[in-house]
């Protein structure tokens, strides 16, 4: 592949992004109010905080999954994320849409995505498809809808085309100007992938071994933001096959990068769940197990418990740590961690109903397997003996309340016929093969 190319001479064959040039809708004035105050565009579905300010619901809610829990304007910390429809707000909007047409914007023409795609198949050099390629994935960040022309005009098996072709050249040192393009074009290449609806057609051409390889080498050595995007595609590609899973486990710091991306501080809610999302699936093979757990990853999902932001990540780190705990090598990470059994008693209760059955699961299998019997003193020390109570008459699922149980009778095997107040506020009794609440005591008696 030629290096060289000009640069000038791709920029003349660029599309536009910038505003319409049409006087009519450079003259029509937009009400303030109608503007998102985050994305500064006319909203299409309005809705109010609990500070009273109107935001559109996509930019809010993208917001809040963030792991934010303040008002965007005000700052303010909100008494509760629920979003009201404004509704006499959204009426307004769109009889003002109806009486001015011009000024509503509309999404990327679909002969300028297709302009854009027949510059990327031209392109000769890697600074050329770093330039398309970001102008590609400027007009897939734009909106749903660009999204969808993209999709239609054929982005994907462009993309997949570029991916091979950036990713199979004779690699250059770090510090030639080239190696920046080419990175950078692969990056955008897979963040705008990351982005499309993608079909069972778009996964079996990403699933060819060129492409996934570029995909797994994304996932061990790119930036943050690439890992978590390859990360995406990847959990995408690879659904439920097994063979793709281990290609995957095979490639050489493939899992160890995606472990390591899950300890960046900078990550948001939103980036971390794709990557413990994918983290997930790929530990469904049991010798990606023994090499996430080799690449630390159960202290990385210790970490991230009491740091979670949302539910969603709190309940994929107790996932992960029961399917962690499945081998040797994962009960005797997680029963050497000061820090594991304290967080997944922790998590009992409090979180969500799957949260609940992830911990218990996992508690179940250390304390019964794990060689380490301190982890039953370090468990009964965290309360555990409390909260596997409290879930026996809770609205948790049947499994979760068969495994507390099992884990309360593996206590009471463990530690014999004796009295224990787990906290100082407890009032059970522990007996061989049961367990009951103390009786109360009456001043009368």
């Amino acid at each position: 592949m030629a290096l060289g190319a000009s640069l000038p001479a791709l920029k003349s064959s660029a599309v536009e992004l910038g505003p319409p040039s049409d006087p009519q809708v450079l003259q029509v004035q937009v009400p303030s109010f109608f503007l998102c105050p985050i994305h500064l565009g006319i909203m299409k579905d309005p809705v109010t905080l609990s500070t009273g300010i109107t935001y559109d619901r996509r930019s809010i809610e993208k917001w809040l999954d963030g792991g934010h829990n303040t008002c965007p304007s005000t700052k303010q910390i909100l008494e509760s994320c629920d979003l009201i429809p404004n509704h006499t707000l959204h009426r307004a909007i769109q009889n003002w849409r109806a009486a001015n047409p011009a000024a509503v914007k509309k999404g990327v023409e679909p002969e300028a995505v297709q302009t854009v795609l027949e510059t990327i198949e031209q392109c000769t050099d890697a600074s050329s498809y770093h330039f398309s390629l970001k102008q590609l994935y400027v007009m897939s960040e734009e909106c749903r809808r660009n999204r969808k022309t993209l999709k239609e005009a054929g982005a994907v098996p462009v993309l997949v085309d570029a991916l091979t072709i950036l990713g199979s050249t004779d690699r250059v040192p770090p510090s030639h100007p080239v190696s920046r393009h080419l990175i950078k074009g692969l990056e955008y290449a897979v963040a705008t992938t990351a982005l499309l609806d993608l079909d069972d057609e778009d996964r079996q051409a990403m699933a060819a071994p060129p492409t996934f390889t570029i995909l797994c080498s994304l996932l061990a050595t790119g930036s943050s933001k690439a890992k978590i995007n390859a990360a995406e595609v990847i959990h995408f590609v690879c659904g439920e096959d097994a063979n793709l899973k281990a290609i995957v486990g095979k490639y050489p710091g493939a899992i160890k990068g995606l472990v390591t991306v899950l300890k960046e501080e900078k990550l948001t809610a939103k980036e971390i769940k794709l990557g413990l999302r994918c983290l997930m699936s790929l530990s469904l093979s049991k010798k990606n197990r023994v090499i996430a757990i080799d690449a630390r990853a159960v202290h990385a999902l210790v970490e991230l418990i009491p740091k979670a932001e949302n539910t969603r990540n709190v309940e994929y780190c107790c996932g992960i740590l029961e399917v962690l705990a499945n081998c040797a090598e994962g009960r005797e990470a997680i029963s050497s961690h000061p820090f594991a059994i304290p967080r997944l008693v922790a998590s009992l209760l409090g979180v969500s109903n799957l949260a609940t059955e992830h911990a218990v699961g996992a508690l179940l299998v250390v304390i019964e397997l794990a060689s380490n019997r301190s982890v039953i003193k370090t468990a009964l020390r965290a309360g555990a003996f409390t909260k596997l109570l409290m879930i026996l008459p809770s609205d948790c699922s049947q499994r979760a309340k068969s495994k507390a149980r099992d884990t309360l009778k593996l206590l009471n095997e463990v530690w014999g016929t004796y009295t224990s107040r787990p906290d100082d506020d407890s009032s059970i009794i522990i007996e061989r093969g049961s367990v009951r609440q103390r009786p109360h005591f009456n001043a009368e008696s």
